[in-house]
This record gives C-alpha cells, structure tokens and sequence, in this order.
C-alpha cells in the first residue's frame, strides 16, 4: 500500500508507548514543531501511561488509546512514533507501514535483523518513509566535530576513540533497571545494545560504513544474563573505531585522528556525556591547537531530529538515519556479539542465514563456541556453560 494521501497542513502525528523517552522528547519534539507535526493521538496499554501521554500532548480522552491497532485505526494519522520497547516494535511498525502511513522508530529498530530488514523492505515496497531515532548524531559537538572532519582539516580519518561508560545502570544504583536493560529477551542485549548510539556515532566519525567487527564482553555483576562491559573494534576502509563501553561512571570522551591533525570531546570531569554537561572540542590541525565554541541542549538535538525526518517525509527523501541504516547499525552490534562469542572477526553484512541474522543474540546459543568463551562462561543471552 502506498503512503496515504494527507490534508494540507503539519503531518498528523500518532505515538504509540508512553514511556520516558516518549513523554521526555518525542512527545516536546513534536509540540516544539507545529508547522511540521500536530499530534492526534497516543497509545499505550498501561492506563497510568497512556494518561501520562495524553495529557502531555494536550489531547481529549477519546484520542488516548489502549493498542496501537486502535491508533492505527483513525483516519486522521500521517507518521506513526513508535516509542515501545524494542521487543515490541516489529508488528506496530509494519502494521502502520502496510497502513501506509510513514514511520519513526526509537533505537533499535528490532533485536533481530530478519525483522529489522522486514520493516526497511516493507517501507520501500509501500513508498513510505522509515526513520530511526539515531538522535546523537544532532548532538551540538557532534555536529561540530563532523563538520571539521568534513572540511578535511584533519585529512580522512584513521582511528576514532569512544569511551562511554553510560547510565549508571549496576545493581544498588538508582537507575538498575533489572526487568529492562538487563533483560536479553526483551533488550536484545546488554550495554551495547542499549547505547547502540556509539555504534552509529562511530561511524559517522569514520565517514565510511563499518565492515568487519572484533569485540570482547563480559559481566561483572553475578548472575548477569546481559553484557555489562564491551570493548569493541569497528572496520571501516582504511580506517577503525576503538569503543569502550560499560554500565558505571568512568572516564569519557570522543578522540578523532587523521594524517594532518586530531580533534576531542570532553564531558565534565573526564566523564561519559552525553549524561554529563558537554565541556570541551579541542582541535589540533596544521593551525595549531584551538578550542571550537559549541552550545549543547540536549532537547533542541531531539528537535532537530524530528525536523529532519518530517521534510523528509514532506520532501520524499530519506531521513538522516533510514531504515536501512538501522539495519546495518543493529547488525554491527550484533556482529560484535558473535565474536566476542567465537572469538573471531565478522564481516558485514550478516548471512541471512546467520543464527544471528535470523534470531539476535538468541541465536548465539547455536553456535560452537570455545570453553573459554566470556558469553559460554558467564552464560550470558541464555547460552549454556
């Protein structure tokens, strides 16, 4: 089916789950944009946060719904946000694809590939648009240190560093959330998956895509049933991202190197941003060392997010991160997985016969993994020991 016509006017917006990321910036995105979208609608099945949604998109009781397919039943809806957790995500989103109207999905666009190219292949068939939440690539210094490398001053980029040790998710923080992020079945993984932006950031820094993937994980926390550390090697073309990641407050920061200069991000106090203030973008290039000026809000980021994909909608072009580009970000995490798990290096892109490809990290149980596999060891994503 091809996207439905529209009235003339902002696109008419339905979100589908009310949770934080919705009522804390899709939801303010979209008010904050009102030639571009109007919201009609919510849904969410929990009584309590389909009110929270409804009141915070200013809308009657008869537009906040208890199912996604009683949203997508109205007339008046052009771009469905689907802000459910991810294991939901799939039948929603092709559900209002095979409705023809267009849609936004939080990251990650699945927890398994199969199902994430299911969706990118649907929206191409149906002529809709299909977007991702890929929302660090608006980031103030990100912009910023992506215009520098697109200017050349430092020559093609050979090595990017990402250290995020992200939300301070280890039991006895108040952040633990151990029915959610440290669920596989429902997270598709642990802090890799979670903060999957770095995976995307990273080779946005590149400026190439991401070709073979080399990873080590494990688990601090006993009985983990998720990775709660990463280190991981991304392979580009004559190039490469270092990333270390981990749940927990550690030093952070973003270093960016090419043949005639370097640049580096700064959070306060050495620390992870983005959940620190922004401090510093230092430059070293042929002119010798500067500091560029950046402003950062975090909630005109997720702004500008939203803008872009609405002209793309209204300019029939992909947004900054289509679904395709959500597929192949949810298969290099994945890869990086599979080799911690085997202890090898994985090309992209994944078989689509790959256990993997097929079942997420699921499918890393019908692998042969080594006995000195972290994943075998810790029985991490329900593999045995």
């Amino acid at each position: 089916m091809a996207a439905r016509p529209r009235s003339d006017g902002p696109l008419r917006v339905g979100v589908v789950g009310c949770g934080n990321v919705a009522l804390n910036d899709h939801v303010p995105g979209h008010l904050a944009l009102p030639d571009l979208f109007r919201l009609v609608a919510v849904a969410d099945p929990t009584p309590e946060r389909r009110e929270l949604g409804r009141l915070r998109a200013g809308l009657g009781e008869r537009d906040a719904h208890a199912s996604a397919e009683e949203l997508l039943a109205r007339d008046d809806l052009d771009v469905v946000d689907v802000c459910t957790p991810q294991h939901l995500r799939r039948e929603i989103v092709l559900a209002a694809i095979a409705s023809g109207r267009h849609v936004l999905s939080e990251k990650p666009l699945a927890t398994v590939p199969r199902d994430a190219a299911a969706m990118a292949a649907a929206a191409r068939e149906a002529g809709v648009t299909l977007g991702v939440v890929h929302n660090y690539l608006f980031f103030q210094e990100v912009e910023a240190a992506l215009r520098i490398i697109g200017s050349g001053e430092l020559g093609p980029v050979e090595v990017a560093i990402l250290n995020y040790l992200g939300v301070l998710d280890l039991p006895g923080a108040a952040a633990y959330r151990p029915a959610w992020r440290h669920d596989a079945t429902q997270a598709g993984g642990g802090v890799l998956t979670d903060m999957l932006h770095i995976v995307y950031l990273a080779e946005a820094l590149l400026g190439r895509p991401i070709e073979r993937v080399s990873a080590w994980v494990d688990a601090r926390t006993d009985g983990a049933s998720v990775e709660d550390l990463a280190i991981v090697r991304f392979e580009a073309e004559r190039a490469v991202a270092l990333v270390n990641m981990g749940w927990g407050v550690g030093p952070g920061g973003i270093e960016v190197s090419g043949p005639r200069g370097r640049l580096a991000i700064r959070y306060r106090d050495g620390a992870t941003g983005p959940f620190v203030p922004f401090e510093s973008l230092v430059v070293h290039g042929p002119g010798g060392r500067r500091e560029v000026p950046v402003a950062t809000d975090w909630d005109a980021a997720f702004v500008a997010l939203l803008a872009d994909f609405g002209r793309a909608v209204l300019d029939g072009r992909d947004p900054i991160a289509p679904g395709e580009q959500g597929l192949h970000i949810l298969e290099a995490t994945l890869a990086a997985y599979a080799s911690a798990a085997l202890g090898q290096t994985v090309t992209l892109p994944l078989d689509p016969a790959d256990p993997v490809h097929e079942r997420g990290v699921g499918g890393l149980r019908e692998l042969a993994l080594p006995d000195w596999s972290p994943v075998r060891r810790h029985r991490l994503f329900g593999v045995g020991g």
